[in-house]
């Protein structure tokens, strides 16, 4: 019994460190997921799980279904319901967690010979639920990948996942890109760069969102990065019955995302 316990604090030392972002970083990132949706999701996209651990409540409510669907290797523990919650980066877990493995995309495969775009880039984003609900958003109306700048939030982070609620697993993320490759890599592909602003040169309806492009969506306080505007083909404005100052990000790249999906035929 007091190895069972010694190897579930162990375990559960290992999911404070992933949650504060400790996690070590590469192309294949050890990923935090707190609860049985988050969870499926990534065995259903085909993640392997590198650790479960269960609250005793948790494991009452959902280990009989989940462990069949482990990997032989994955390492399971069972911990009191105080010392789980204790580790986990919610107020209320759901009970179960679980350390997966998940490759980051490179620029390469996001924008390939004959890209396929839209494709969606964060650029100085420093909010991961914002982040992970353009991810969402990207996932829902047919976005090729997502795309996050060397000055953004992780698309890794913690509650980025938990905001994917799923998507993260769905599509191509890539992380920590520079500017400048990104630029280049568009402009060698013919791709187009679209930002979105607040003071937009282009309103929504009349842009031309069917050829393969980058939408850039930028923070809401300093908006896209100057050298991305420079690049762009032209700068979005949403069109609004009320005069307000921005829109949240991730409001604003779904609306765009569903326009772009809506002109390109897709039910």
């Amino acid at each position: 019994m007091a190895a069972q316990e010694e190897a579930g604090a162990a375990l559960l030392r290992r999911f404070r460190r992933a949650f504060r972002g400790e996690a070590e970083a590469g192309r294949e990132r050890l990923l935090p997921l707190e609860g049985p949706r988050l969870i499926g999701e990534a065995l259903r996209s085909g993640a392997r799980l590198e650790a479960v651990v269960f609250s005793a409540t948790g494991a009452a409510r959902f280990a009989a279904k989940l462990r069949p669907q482990l990997s032989k290797h994955a390492e399971v523990a069972v911990a009191a319901d105080a010392a789980f919650r204790a580790a986990m980066d919610v107020e209320t877990p759901q009970g179960v967690a679980a350390l997966a493995r998940w490759p980051a995309a490179s620029l390469a495969e996001m924008l390939p010979d004959s890209p396929q775009a839209p494709l969606l880039v964060a650029a100085a984003l420093q909010d991961p639920g914002n982040l992970g609900t353009l991810i969402r958003a990207a996932d829902a109306f047919g976005a090729t990948g997502v795309l996050s700048l060397a000055e953004s939030v992780a698309p890794f982070h913690p509650k980025a996942i938990r905001a994917s609620a799923g998507s993260l697993f769905h599509l191509p993320v890539a992380e920590k890109i520079a500017e400048a490759a990104l630029i280049e890599a568009c402009r060698r592909r013919d791709v187009a760069i679209i930002a979105a602003g607040a003071r937009g040169k282009t309103p929504l309806p009349a842009a031309d969102l069917r050829r393969p492009l980058c939408l850039v969506i930028g923070q809401e306080a300093g908006g896209v990065p100057r050298a991305l505007q420079r690049a762009a083909a032209t700068t979005l404005a949403i069109p609004m019955r009320r005069e307000i100052e921005s829109l949240n990000a991730g409001v604003a790249g779904a609306i765009i995302l569903y326009e772009a999906m809506r002109q390109r035929g897709a039910s």
